[in-house]
């Protein structure tokens, strides 16, 4: 649990990761998801979580290495932050594909 505090205190952008969890829960519990589709919703955001608590790691680890610039220390920073990114615009997209027919079906309602 300590590893968990620490991504919570010092990883500000946890705090939109825990924003679209609680979302995407909440969604899913309102709108009665099936079985398979939370499946996919848990799935994605233990994803996105998982992805950006490596990142964190890799930051941290790169930073005791040596704060000076190295540029392929700043890649490796970059690529671990893409990686964080990717996975967020999968969640979204898998979001889009379980979530959107409900919405839909309430929208032409």
């Amino acid at each position: 649990m300590r590893g968990f505090a620490a991504l919570w205190k010092g990883e500000p952008t946890t705090r939109f990761h825990a924003v679209g969890s609680i979302a995407a829960i909440g969604a899913g519990w309102w709108l009665g998801l099936e079985r398979w589709e939370w499946a996919f919703v848990i799935a994605m955001i233990g994803l996105v979580w998982f992805a950006e608590a490596v990142n964190t790691s890799l930051e941290r680890l790169a930073d005791a290495v040596t704060l000076e610039h190295h540029p392929l220390i700043g890649l490796s920073k970059d690529v671990a932050s893409a990686a964080v990114l990717i996975i967020s615009i999968t969640a979204l997209m898998t979001g889009l594909v379980v979530f959107g027919p409900y919405l839909s079906n309430m929208i032409g309602k």
